[in-house]
């Protein structure tokens, strides 16, 4: 079993499988409904700066099986302490006489069959509203996952 600790979050968000990652240069952010039965949806947006590299999968299997928070129901991330993936992707992108070190927190953001492995320095929490200036681009995103028209 891996070795890490649950990160309770502020906003709770619907465990279903859509979600969104968009990865920029040293930026990540991954976007998840907060309510889902609504026309207009809120989203939590968990923001990862100093992004070293980002991977995926939909599968039912999380790296972060069996690490929960304390209190039961609660929307969190995990972030795994023992992991080796700072210094496996040091060693696949970094040019062997670099003086770059190793470095990065290891988050894994799991939803209902999909999950996401940020390898980041931090996170931050926000919830994107109706009438937010990055509204609309979000509800695009999903959008067009969903193969809706906007």
């Amino acid at each position: 079993m891996p070795k890490g600790r649950a990160i309770p979050l502020q906003y709770q968000h619907d465990h279903i499988e859509d979600s969104i990652l968009v990865f920029s240069c040293e930026q990540c952010s991954v976007f998840l409904i907060q309510d889902a039965t609504v026309d207009s949806p809120t989203y939590v947006e968990l923001r990862f700066d100093r992004t070293k590299c980002v991977r995926s999968a939909r599968t039912d299997c999380t790296p972060a099986i069996g690490i929960y928070p304390d209190q039961a129901g609660a929307s969190f991330i995990v972030e795994l302490t023992e992991s080796q993936w700072p210094r496996e992707a040091h060693k696949a992108y970094v040019y062997e006489n670099s003086p770059l070190k190793p470095s990065g927190r290891h988050f894994v953001v799991s939803n209902h069959d999909v999950f996401h492995e940020i390898l980041a320095d931090s996170f931050t929490e926000t919830i994107v509203r109706p009438g937010d200036s990055r509204y609309n681009f979000v509800r695009q995103l999903f959008n067009a996952q969903l193969g809706e028209a906007s």
